[in-house]
């Protein structure tokens, strides 16, 4: 994945990448971020030869390790998949005993609405309308794998629960017959969710089941993962990774908590002058108040990926045979994930590809956080032909209802009123 040059700027990769991968252990005082503005250029073009040579020395290394730990580590004994199996069965049985009543079912997903207080009015937000401490997953990949081989054909569910409703609020899913393939050089999965932002105040269930597709049967398949985290932020990280080790895999998952966040929808990215995406692009999205660190970007909408729903039949971007992308005829583009938590300002990415696949043109977007109503804005992308395209982009906002009954009682209230 592509990331826009405004979000690379102050950073260097190889360095933050090596430091963000402790940073569940260090306070943010402590982590050291690299500033390029430091640096003094050499005016020698042998000086510059040397650590170039250097640093593909150490790439190689670097990959000469991976790839010697990939033939000699064991993730885990086999008899861990049995014992991670026997784990989510405890976990859905004691949801089970908890929560289970009527209709109300393990596999139920989320119904309460990420635009819950968005037609409130700003001076009269209902007094349940809160602030909170979400938590916001940024990415998950399959980061190594033993006994398997590349590429994988992965389909299944990661699904998170909080104390909201106690519903699955899904983050990834696949059908079998939309399975998505991953590949050692892009092994990410696609992300959909979540539907509404996830509140991390007390316990949040992370419950991943993913298979692989192996055979042309789902009795020929193979599990691939069957876990469940309990997510409690006990070191108050803001940033933060976590790991899912089995006997075939090890997944890691980059989240980050937001504090006093508000719940954002991206309700339209459409082309309001040109053709912009003609060969297709990216709709990306960092919703910290930190500094705009690749890790931390959020993919709305690539083309490269194609479109991903929760209906099987809507999984692959439309493109035509000269590898031009087929728009909406009202210029919509037709996003992935839409839904995130923000605290301070939501900055938006575009950037749209080449014939080659290369970026174009990029522009960036920045809204500041609102406790409700909308928010519109128009960017600019001026391609090589010194065209002016333009995409305008609309967000809905809207505080968290911290359970159904506040969203409940704030509903009676309206109507009592009325």
């Amino acid at each position: 994945m592509e990331i826009p040059k405004e979000a690379m700027s102050g950073l260097h990769r190889r360095r933050r990448r090596r430091v963000s991968q402790h940073a569940h252990w260090l306070s943010q005082e402590e982590i050291s971020y690299y500033d390029d503005s430091r640096e003094t250029t050499s005016s020698s073009e042998e000086e510059e030869d040397e650590k170039e040579e250097e640093e593909e020395e150490e790439e190689e290394e670097e990959k000469d390790d991976e790839e010697g730990e990939d033939e000699e580590e064991e993730l885990a004994p086999e008899s861990s998949m049995e014992k991670d199996k026997d784990d989510f069965a405890r976990h859905r049985q004691s949801w089970e005993s908890s929560f289970s009543r009527g209709q109300l079912t393990f596999d139920l997903i989320t119904s309460l609405s990420p635009m819950v207080y968005t037609h409130c009015t700003p001076s009269c937000l209902p007094w349940a309308a809160e602030l909170a401490t979400s938590l916001q997953i940024c990415s998950i990949k399959i980061a190594q794998i033993k006994h398997l081989q590349w590429p994988l054909h992965v389909y299944g569910t990661v699904a998170a629960r909080d104390y909201v409703d106690h519903k699955r609020n899904i983050l990834f899913f696949r059908p079998r017959s939309g399975s998505q393939t991953l590949t050692k050089s892009d092994p990410y999965l696609h992300l959909t969710g979540p539907r509404r932002g996830i509140l991390s105040v007390d316990l949040v269930h992370i419950e991943v089941r993913l298979m692989v597709k192996q055979g042309q049967s789902w009795a020929e398949d193979r599990e691939l993962v069957t876990q469940v985290i309990r997510y409690r932020n006990t070191y108050n990280c803001d940033w933060f990774y976590s790991y899912l080790t089995n006997y075939l895999c090890k997944i890691e998952l980059c989240s980050e908590q937001l504090k006093e966040s508000r719940q954002a929808t991206v309700l339209a990215v459409r082309v309001t002058k040109g053709s912009p995406f003609k060969y297709g692009g990216q709709v990306l999205c960092c919703a910290s108040p930190y500094e705009e660190d690749p890790c931390r970007m959020i993919v709305l909408f690539d083309s490269k990926y194609g479109t991903m729903s929760l209906d099987p039949d809507a999984t692959t971007m439309r493109m035509d045979p000269d590898g031009t992308m087929r728009m909406d005829p009202d210029g919509y583009l037709d996003l992935s994930r839409r839904v995130v938590s923000v605290q301070g300002t939501l900055k938006i990415f575009i950037n749209t590809y080449s014939r080659s696949g290369s970026i174009l043109a990029s522009s960036l977007v920045k809204f500041r956080a609102k406790d409700c109503q909308t928010s519109s804005a128009t960017c600019f992308l001026h391609n090589r032909r010194k065209a002016k395209d333009q995409v305008k982009i609309t967000v809905a906002w809207s505080r968290f209802a911290r359970n159904l009954s506040h969203v409940e009682i704030d509903c009676f209230t309206s109507l009592y009123v009325e």
